[in-house]
């Protein structure tokens, strides 16, 4: 049986290389026969009042669908538990932070970097903040293309991409002076 990507270095060091620069000691992580986890402390995101824990985890054979993605390519993100959200898996509160079907290049996979990862949790948190101050489930914005929630072939689908393809970029927004 081959051994899952999570106990080969030739995987997470270069996945995690950048991140471990950037926030030194702020990142932890915890290893187990199933599963890598990283623990970030203290994730400064525009907005919000205090400092946000994030958690990433990686499965080598994870307990939910991947939707035709890599495991490796595919982890859960968890930060700011039950606070209210329009993009969260529902059976287990994670972060949705792309749309599964989107093409690789419009989604996060693990060559670019757990730090190209935390940038990309950075900029959501705050376009949640931002969503919740504008209204929230009452009409709230969201300031970048909204991608369609569910699957194609499910109920559950619908999309609110109403304008242009917009992308973030660079360090994030800025607060209003």
């Amino acid at each position: 049986m081959p051994l899952w990507y999570g106990v080969q270095p030739s995987w997470w060091a270069p996945l995690e290389r950048d991140a471990r620069q950037h926030f030194g000691d702020a990142l932890q992580h915890t290893y187990d026969r199933e599963s890598l986890t990283y623990e970030l402390t203290g994730l400064d995101v525009i907005g919000e009042p205090d400092p946000i824990d994030v958690q990433i985890r990686f499965h080598s054979n994870p307990p939910y669908p991947t939707y035709g993605q890599r495991p490796e390519d595919f982890p859960r993100v968890h930060a700011k538990p039950g606070v209210p959200s329009k993009h969260r898996y529902r059976f287990d509160d994670a972060l949705c932070l792309w749309y599964p079907l989107d093409p690789a290049e419009q989604r996060w996979t693990s060559s670019k970097g757990l730090l190209d990862l935390i940038e990309t949790v950075r900029t959501h948190l705050f376009l949640k903040h931002y969503w919740r101050l504008t209204g929230g489930e009452q009409g709230g914005q969201w300031l970048v293309e909204d991608a369609p929630h569910g699957m194609p072939e499910s109920d559950a689908w619908r999309s609110s991409r109403r304008h242009k393809r917009r992308t973030a970029a660079g360090p994030g927004p800025r607060p209003p002076h």
